[in-house]
């Protein structure tokens, strides 16, 4: 990411993307036109003088940006430091943007093992209605959402929801885990039994195993 060109862009496979402002605070993404799309320029003639400071004017004047963002919207200038007090953008904000730009890098080399995680992760959530696996690399978590989300679908004939969070992937299958709400009360009930004896105890408190949490690690490498 940077200043290449004498533009505020980044290049994603291959391709620059000019980092631009619309009409809220979000910076999104727009790509440079195609030989058959009218193209325009990453500045307009009343904001040149400002920029030409900082950016090559003949680059500022080039139109050969599309003018609407990855994400739709019309956007009104090439995102820019705008005097002294103002940092630098050299990435974008706009979530949408960011989504549409994530399906231009190529897809992970999955793990060997990966349909193994799939199918342990789907037996989990069919069995109590959720699961989460620990230790999941950034980079596989959302092909792990998507597989699984179309497994449970196929055996279960029920949608789910994931959430990810750092290196954790919960899955919460809603109608599933309800069927099983007096199991997971009990487990619950136990846990708070045990925990309360060994205060009592003295004993120091370890977790109590979960069957519904798991690791990556134990089955995706080795």
């Amino acid at each position: 990411m940077g200043t290449q060109s004498g533009l505020n862009v980044i290049r994603v496979a291959g391709k620059e993307f000019l980092l631009t402002e619309g009409g809220g605070e979000a910076i999104h993404l727009t790509r440079e036109a195609r030989e058959v799309e009218e193209g325009v320029a990453a500045a307009p003639d009343h904001y040149l003088d400002d920029l030409e400071a900082t950016y090559d004017r003949a680059a500022l004047e080039d139109p050969r940006w599309l003018e609407t963002t990855l994400c739709g919207r019309r956007w009104i200038l090439m995102a820019n430091e705008d005097g002294e007090d103002e940092e630098a953008v050299f990435a974008p904000t706009c979530r949408r943007c960011m989504a549409l730009m994530d399906k231009l890098f190529p897809q992970p080399a999955l793990d060997p093992r990966f349909p193994l995680v799939v199918q342990v992760v789907t037996d989990t959530v069919v069995e109590h209605g959720t699961a989460e696996i620990l230790g999941v690399a950034g980079d596989h978590q959302a092909v792990l959402r998507r597989e699984v989300r179309a497994a449970v679908r196929k055996r279960s004939g029920h949608g789910m929801e994931t959430y990810a969070h750092e290196s954790m992937v919960i899955f919460v299958c809603q109608p599933i885990y309800d069927q099983h709400a007096e199991e997971h009360a009990r487990f619950a009930a136990e846990a708070m039994d045990m925990v309360a004896a060994k205060l009592l105890s003295g004993e120091p408190v370890a977790p109590m195993p979960s069957p519904v949490r798991l690791w990556w690690d134990a089955w995706a490498t080795g």
